[in-house]
């Protein structure tokens, strides 16, 4: 898997998408660098492609409810 950031966009091998790779935050279980997603307001992990938060119950939140299942859906 390569993921690199250019311009304010983050690309996980094809998967362009708005974020940053987190210098100073990691994921719990594989320790890899988390990545901000903007779309969607919140970190994940891409080496376990999973969201670190929950949705939110707000029924009006803009982010959560077009939130994928998985950050990296084309996996």
């Amino acid at each position: 898997m390569r993921i690199i950031e250019v311009d304010n966009k983050v690309i996980i091998d094809d998967f362009e998408f708005y974020g940053q790779i987190e210098q100073e935050k990691f994921c719990f279980k594989c320790k890899s660098n988390l990545v901000y997603y903007d779309d969607f307001d919140t970190y994940f992990c891409p080496k376990c492609n999973s969201w670190i938060e929950l949705k939110c119950s707000d029924p009006q939140c803009k982010y959560c409810p077009n939130r994928p299942v998985k950050p990296l859906s084309f996996k």
